[in-house]
């Protein structure tokens, strides 16, 4: 086995777990498992959120990772393609080659992440005790939401901004809604419509990597958490409060 070429393999592994959702632990074990697996000798790796190094022999890389999405079906593939190494399902080629497919696997369009974070307000707002009226509303403000994080992602925008804004459209376009008619609890419309901004996975790494012991990693991981939460109730909230203060409490 060629050391350069297992570790250029497992740096591209780790960079695809990072940069897909996965949580430190996780890229820490799959690397580990993969690396012992084809080498016997000394091995270390050390991930944070944003890049991890990787020593083998006497060959070290060190990799930085920008671009953080979520894509649990990769995760998945990758998990599954370290299974098979480990096993001796595959060989070291083949994993190459299959590991390539994943990473080349196309995004879903457009269409269907604004069909599915539309459906997902929606729903989210009959679970608030919204009716089928505010629920149809969290359904088109859902479906305004993506395009526009999609729009302000194409452009490079910071994650507060589009956190940020993402809360102020929301806010904006419900209490219109609202204002028109259109519908009853402006609260279960807001709750609804505001979920797919809500960092629920960014805190669950933060709390798996925490109690695996990676506190570094666990600690940034929640401040980045919080932070998201803090731009989405600001950008909600500011509108909501200028609003209300406006209409001098009549809307809300």
């Amino acid at each position: 086995m060629e050391l350069e070429k297992l570790l250029d393999f497992s740096a591209a592994v780790g960079k695809g777990l990072l940069e897909n959702g996965a949580e430190t632990s996780r890229v820490e074990d799959t690397l580990t498992r993969i690396i012992r697996h084809f080498y016997r000798g000394h091995s270390e790796i050390f991930v944070v959120m944003t890049g991890f190094f990787v020593n083998i022999g006497t060959y070290t890389t060190t990799v930085r990772v920008r671009n953080r999405t979520i894509n649990l079906d990769k995760v998945s593939k990758i998990n599954m393609l370290s299974r098979d190494i480990v096993d001796g399902k595959i060989s070291f080629n083949e994993a190459a080659e299959r590991f390539g497919e994943i990473k080349g696997q196309p995004p879903y369009p457009l269409w269907i992440k604004t069909a599915a974070v539309a459906v997902c307000c929606s729903f989210f707002t009959l679970l608030g005790s919204g009716n089928l009226s505010d629920s149809l509303n969290s359904f088109i403000v859902g479906a305004v939401l993506n395009v526009l994080i999609w729009f302000m992602r194409k452009k490079h925008t910071a994650d507060f901004i589009i956190t940020f804004t993402g809360g102020a459209m929301i806010a904006v376009l419900t209490v219109l809604l609202y204002a028109a008619g259109l519908g009853i609890n402006i609260n279960a419309m807001i709750t609804g419509s505001i979920m797919p901004l809500v960092p629920g996975l960014g805190i669950t790494n933060a709390l798996r990597d925490i109690i695996a012991g990676d506190y570094l990693s666990g600690g940034a991981r929640m401040f980045d958490a919080i932070v998201v939460a803090a731009a989405l109730a600001a950008g909600a909230g500011a509108v909501m409060y200028m609003i209300g203060y406006m209409s001098g409490g009549k809307l809300l």
